[in-house]
């Protein structure tokens, strides 16, 4: 942070000024000449005042028109005085004097900071008022409006890829194994499966999608059997006795290699087959006693707890993150591949229903103010605070100097005006006094 250094005084005082550090990065240098060009103004007003006063009365003899104008100087000198004192003693102590009920920003900064930071939690992060201005400045037409810009498509796509890729990088194959070994597969082992297992049937049953399991076994076996007649006609020649001619057996093998064959394709043309049919009753009923605490159950679940204690199933699932992660990071860093493409596709499809959606865009807009309202009126005291705990950060001569650099330049129009109603109310004064009898 660059500070240059730049005078602080007295919001009157026409002395030497101390030095404070100012940072010019939000404007400071301008807003420190701003401040001591109004308090140069403002003290040439007391200046003025107090030459008028003196002058008329050494030159004058204060009859007629030079008695309002010895009035006027002296009121509006007096004014200015007191402004002065007002608004110096909130940030030091006049003249450098320790009178009571001075300095007050240096001796109350903690208090300030306090009663500023619960000021903006309780009058701005507020649900309703931040829910509104989040409505008010329709975000989601305006982020439309930037993902539509193609070079925007483009950064979006690629800071979302290279966060993948980092991910994907920190992450340590010996970690994946420890939690499949230690975290997963125990707790798996633990759990009670057979009930979810009967409800995944179930539910697969009752949605029919295990008939495109059972067509490709039904298609498979009836393709394998038609390539493979020999299989039948070896089963017929052990199965029969040794004393029956060789041509009976084969038309015994033709015979039933033709009815088994259509028997297959009758199951698998025919959805509603007495087989397939069979077969649904069954994995209901498996379902079911799955679901239940039966003894079906109970060897399904010996059966898995075996199977998952197997060292095999560690290294699948090793085996299946190598794989998963080398596809995905080939598929971040290859930017004209498919993904980079059907992302950069699906952002302009959002954007522009984003943009041109103004439903779906009101929509957005209301749960996004709904949510960051709540979050700004539940943690407003803790976002707030950062106003308290950088002003009680500050020393008293900091503090001091930091908030009369902000407010100070309008501070100053209290002595300027001071100075003036000051004037106005001496030549009042003075009027009337000429007029009483």
């Amino acid at each position: 942070m660059t500070h240059s250094p730049t005078t602080s005084a007295a919001a009157g005082s026409t002395g030497p000024t101390a030095p404070a550090r100012i940072d010019d990065t939000f404007g400071d240098l301008e807003r420190a000449r701003a401040l001591r060009k109004m308090r140069q103004l403002a003290t040439a007003l007391l200046v003025l005042a107090a030459c008028i006063f003196v002058l008329t009365h050494v030159f004058t003899d204060l009859t007629g028109v030079w008695g309002f104008v010895a009035r006027g100087s002296e009121a509006a000198m007096i004014g200015a005085i007191a402004d002065w004192f007002a608004v110096t003693a909130l940030f030091r102590h006049p003249l450098g004097l320790p009178i009571p009920h001075t300095a007050i920003i240096p001796r109350k900064k903690d208090v300030l900071g306090e009663s500023m930071s619960n000021f903006v939690a309780a009058n701005f992060l507020t649900s309703v008022t931040v829910a509104a201005k989040i409505r008010n400045a329709q975000v989601t037409a305006r982020i439309g409006g930037w993902l539509k810009e193609p070079g925007n498509q483009e950064i979006v796509v690629t800071r979302a890829g290279q966060g993948l890729e980092y991910v994907l990088r920190r992450v340590d194959d010996d970690a994946i194994e420890a939690l499949t070994r230690e975290v997963l597969v125990p707790k798996l082992v633990d759990t009670h499966k057979s009930p979810v297992l009967g409800r995944l049937v179930q539910e697969i049953v009752q949605d029919g999608a295990h008939h495109r399991l059972v067509d490709l076994v039904v298609g498979e076996a009836y393709t394998w059997l038609a390539a493979n007649p020999q299989v039948i006609d070896d089963v017929v020649a052990q199965k029969a006795p040794d004393w029956v001619p060789a041509f009976v057996n084969e038309g015994v093998a033709r015979r039933l290699r033709r009815e088994v064959l259509e028997w297959i394709a009758d199951v698998r043309d025919n959805r509603y087959h007495k087989a397939r049919q069979a077969l649904d009753r069954w994995l209901l009923e498996l379902a079911a006693n799955l679901r239940e605490d039966t003894s079906i159950a109970e060897r399904a679940e010996n059966v898995i707890d075996d199977l998952l204690r197997e060292e095999g199933v560690v290294q699948a699932v090793l085996d299946v993150w190598a794989s998963l992660k080398r596809l995905l990071r080939g598929a971040v860093l290859d930017t004209s591949g498919e993904v980079h493409q059907r992302l950069r596709a699906l952002l302009d499809q959002t954007a522009t229903r984003m943009v041109e959606d103004a439903e779906f865009s009101r929509a957005i807009d209301n749960r996004l103010a709904i949510t960051v309202g709540d979050l700004a009126e539940s943690f407003g005291p803790e976002i707030a605070s950062v106003i308290s705990d950088t002003i009680a950060g500050w020393d008293a001569k900091e503090a001091s100097e930091r908030i009369e650099l902000y407010v100070g330049k309008d501070l100053q129009y209290i002595r300027i005006n001071g100075t003036v109603i000051g004037a106005l109310v001496g030549l009042f004064l003075h009027g009337v006094i000429l007029l009483l009898p």
